[in-house]
């Protein structure tokens, strides 16, 4: 093989991998994560933090969207007190009564791809302080 076929056929390659979706270098879709902060404030302990902060794309992709998906009647704190769609992971939200809560996530990374629905997180509150 010639010196110009080798590097015609590598910058092919690197062309390819630099496009999601090449049959080569598939996209794969993000993995959604939830962690639940209890006791973020002390006069209420039906607030909690809702952190996403720890979901992934295995390509290094950016992770550009939260759905959060809400099975009981949350109250949306933070950051948007009318939205389950946000650009970051975390969200302040309160629990209307003593119980335990269930809730789901979806992630959407920077080419559009969705994580599998993680659902059935559960919430309970109050939750004993540490």
């Amino acid at each position: 093989m010639t010196k110009r076929v080798s590097l015609a056929l590598a910058a092919c390659l690197l062309a390819c991998a630099a496009l999601s979706g090449c049959f080569l270098f598939p996209n794969r879709p993000p993995v959604a994560i939830v962690a639940v902060h209890y006791n973020i404030d002390a006069t209420d302990p039906m607030i909690v933090e809702l952190d996403a902060s720890g979901s992934t794309d295995p390509d290094g992709d950016a992770i550009v969207q939260y759905k959060w998906v809400f099975y009981d009647n949350f109250t949306i704190l933070e950051p948007l007190a009318f939205s389950t769609v946000v650009a970051y992971p975390n969200l302040l939200v309160r629990c209307p009564s003593e119980g335990q809560y269930m809730l789901g996530l979806v992630v959407v990374d920077a080419q559009g791809l969705s994580s599998d629905p993680l659902a059935g997180i559960a919430v309970t509150v109050p939750h004993p302080m540490p």
